[in-house]
C-alpha cells in the first residue's frame, strides 16, 4: 500500500511538472488562491463588518483544501481519455488502491495552498486568528483534504461513464460546498431540509470544528465535530469503492473501459 502511495504521488507530481514549473504554481495558481480568498473576505467586510470578514474569511482558506483535492476528479477522467484505464483494471495490487491513489499530488497542493493563506492572509487582511490556539486548526485541514478527496474520487464515477463532463462535475462538487456547506452562510441559514442534505457533503463539519477552536468552544464538542467529519468522508470513500468497483466489473465484461 506505502508502495502504491509512493509511485501514484511520484506519477502525480510528474503529471503537474508538464504542466506547472515552481514558479508558474507559486505565482500562477496559488496566487490565484490567495486573491480568490482575499476577495470573498473582502466582499464580506463590504457587506458586514470585521465579524463577517473574519467568518468568510476562515471558510474561503478552509475550503481551499477542497477545491483542489477535488481535481482528482480531472486525473481519474483523464485514464479513461487516454485509453489507460483498463490498465488500472489489471493491477497485480487491485484496482482500487491505484484508483484512490490517482491523485494523492493535489492532496498535497492543497494542503500547501490552505496553510499558506492560513498563514499569510489573516495578518495581510488585518484579521489576525487567536494563535497559538489557530494551529490546533491545521491537523482538522488534514482531515478535510481526506474526507474532500474521497468526496472527489466518488464523484469521478459520474465522469468516468459520462465522457467529457468531467469539468462540469468537478465545478459542481466544489460549488456545491463553498454554497451549502458553511463557507460564507452559516448552514443555518438554509431551509431544513437542505440543511440535512449538506450535512453529507465533506467540509461542512471540519469546518464547524476549525470555527469552534477559533472561538475557544469545548474539547468535547469540537472532537464531536471532528469525528462526523471524519464518518463523512468515510461514507465517500465508501461510495468510491462500491462505484469503482461496478465500473470495473461491468468493463471487464462488457470491454466498456476503453476510451473509444
Amino acid at each position: 500500500m506505502f508502495r502504491i502511495v509512493r509511485e501514484s504521488l511520484i506519477l502525480g507530481f510528474a503529471e503537474m511538472s508538464a504542466v506547472y514549473t515552481w514558479r508558474t504554481w507559486t505565482f500562477g495558481w496559488l496566487v490565484r488562491l490567495l486573491c480568490q480568498a482575499a476577495f470573498y473576505a473582502l466582499l464580506g467586510r463590504y457587506v458586514g463588518d470585521e465579524t463577517t470578514m473574519r467568518y468568510v474569511l476562515v471558510g474561503n482558506i478552509v475550503v481551499l483544501a477542497c477545491l483542489e483535492s477535488t481535481i482528482v476528479v480531472i486525473s481519474l477522467a483523464g485514464e479513461r481519455a487516454m485509453g489507460t484505464l483498463p490498465l488500472l483494471a489489471i493491477t497485480p495490487s487491485g484496482h482500487l488502491p491505484v484508483y484512490l491513489g490517482r491523485g494523492l499530488q493535489w492532496t498535497v497542493t492543497g494542503l500547501a495552498s490552505s496553510l499558506t493563506a492560513w498563514l499569510v492572509l489573516p495578518p495581510l487582511l488585518g484579521v489576525p486568528l487567536p494563535w497559538p490556539r489557530a494551529a490546533y486548526a491545521i491537523p482538522v485541514i488534514v482531515l478535510i483534504l481526506a474526507s474532500s478527496y474521497g468526496y472527489g474520487c466518488a464523484l469521478a464515477g459520474v465522469a468516468l461513464r459520462l465522457r467529457g463532463v468531467e469539468w462540469l462535475v468537478l465545478n459542481f462538487a466544489y460549488g456545491v460546498v463553498m454554497t451549502f456547506g458553511g463557507v460564507n452562510v452559516p448552514v443555518d441559514t438554509w431551509p431544513g431540509p437542505l440543511r440535512v442534505a449538506v450535512e453529507v457533503l465533506p467540509v461542512v463539519h471540519g469546518l464547524q470544528a476549525i470555527r469552534g477552536v477559533l472561538d475557544g468552544a469545548s474539547t468535547g464538542h469540537v472532537m464531536g465535530l471532528i469525528c462526523a467529519e471524519a464518518l463523512v468522508g468515510a461514507g465517500w470513500y465508501a461510495v468510491a469503492a462500491l462505484s469503482t468497483e461496478r465500473l470495473v466489473s461491468v468493463g471487464r465484461r462488457d470491454g466498456g473501459l476503453d476510451h473509444a
